[in-house]
């Protein structure tokens, strides 16, 4: 990625974000790529200059608290209504007026409740090991691990206790190198294994623990990650999951309104499975992708033989990139073009029947996905 097109934002809150962005060539579609942790827009790397090179618009930014982007330590600032809010901050800044989101991690979160909460801005959304998952007023972390426990056999997201504890941050920069090792294992049993209780994480950190991470965390790569957050802390970046943990976004989840409990119906989604994922497990995303209130939506679903980190490997990356290029010109595209044109055959239908103008013209705005 061409650090010539990175770009910095005051946005409409006022947290600067970092971002990469090059504008789609004429007729190409826009696409927004939303990592999660413990990342940056640099972990798009092997997909974003692909689709770049094709012609899309290409928007990646540095969520907040990561890269260059701002590190708040307030767990209210991570709200997914002020979190989607900055992204369209930064769609209106590139004068983008729709686009495609792609997601992954908690950027698969994220892409989730862009459908929510801003619907009219986007065309499909794609989710990379994490599924939709609907807004819940109701939400209980305990719950979660429960039915997680119940489907899957152990409780995959245990370790999200360990990185909301007071202090969390300073023992995991103590030991960085422990925590690459478990994180980016090469083997997903590993991860499997640590996430089997809550204290098993930390335990394996405090211990300096000297597991083989996989192929592409190369000594540049550990250096950078290394060098990157003793600078920059993990204490922004935990807060994703302190908010989790208190039941922080249940309150969040409660404005939105009933009739955009799902993304509308005329837009496109695509779930990639990571068939060795041990936290986002693929059995349970696919059947939450399943689930009635998506029983009608178009929806594509790939599986991946790899583990969390689809786009980090080179081969799996290109499989990954292979596989959005067939939905996007596949699917996405020509549900565009069906759209587009009903939206223009109602306009003229609403010309010259001007009784019906008023009703016509929401229809049209309903197949561009707007609630």
């Amino acid at each position: 990625m061409n650090p010539a097109n990175y770009k910095d934002l005051i946005n409409s809150r006022g947290f600067k974000y970092h971002y990469y962005a090059v504008p789609a060539k004429p007729g190409q579609l826009t696409l927004l790529f939303v990592h999660g942790f413990p990342q940056s827009s640099r972990d798009w790397r092997l997909v974003a200059p692909f689709f770049e090179v094709k012609g899309f618009g290409v928007i990646v930014p540095d969520m907040l608290a990561y890269g260059g982007t701002d590190k708040p330590i307030d767990c209210q600032a991570f709200q997914y209504s002020l979190l989607t809010k900055d992204l369209i901050d930064i769609l209106d800044a590139e004068d983008v007026k729709q686009a495609v989101a792609i997601g992954h991690d908690w950027g698969a979160a994220i892409t989730a409740r862009l459908s929510n909460f801003y619907p009219e801005r986007f065309l499909a959304y794609a989710f990379m090991n994490v599924p939709y998952n609907r807004p819940n007023p109701e939400y209980k972390v305990e719950n979660i691990m429960k039915h997680i426990k119940e489907v899957v056999g152990y409780e995959a997201y245990s370790y999200w206790f360990f990185f909301s504890e007071e202090g969390a941050d300073k023992l995991v920069e103590d030991h960085l190198d422990a925590f690459i090792n478990v994180m980016f294992s090469k083997d997903p049993q590993t991860m499997r294994h640590l996430f089997d209780n809550r204290a098993a994480l930390k335990d394996a950190i405090l211990r300096d623990y000297q597991g083989e991470a996989g192929e592409f965390m190369t000594k540049k790569e550990r250096l950078h990650f290394i060098e990157t957050f003793r600078k920059n802390g993990l204490a922004a970046p935990f807060c994703y999951y302190k908010i989790m943990t208190t039941n922080g976004r249940a309150a969040d989840d409660a404005v939105i309104p009933p009739n955009r409990m799902f993304p509308p119906i005329s837009c496109p989604l695509f779930f990639g499975a990571a068939l060795r994922d041990p936290a986002c497990v693929a059995e349970l995303g696919k059947k939450t992708m399943r689930q009635d209130g998506l029983k009608n939506h178009n929806i594509t679903i790939r599986d991946f033989d790899g583990d969390h980190w689809l786009m980090l490997y080179p081969e799996l990356a290109a499989s990954v990139r292979r596989e959005l290029l067939s939905w996007i010109e596949g699917v996405v595209g020509p549900s565009v073009t069906k759209a587009q044109s009903a939206f223009l055959h109602l306009r003229t239908s609403s010309n010259q029947n001007p009784q019906s103008k008023d009703k016509n013209s929401h229809e049209g705005n309903a197949l561009f996905a707007c609630p």
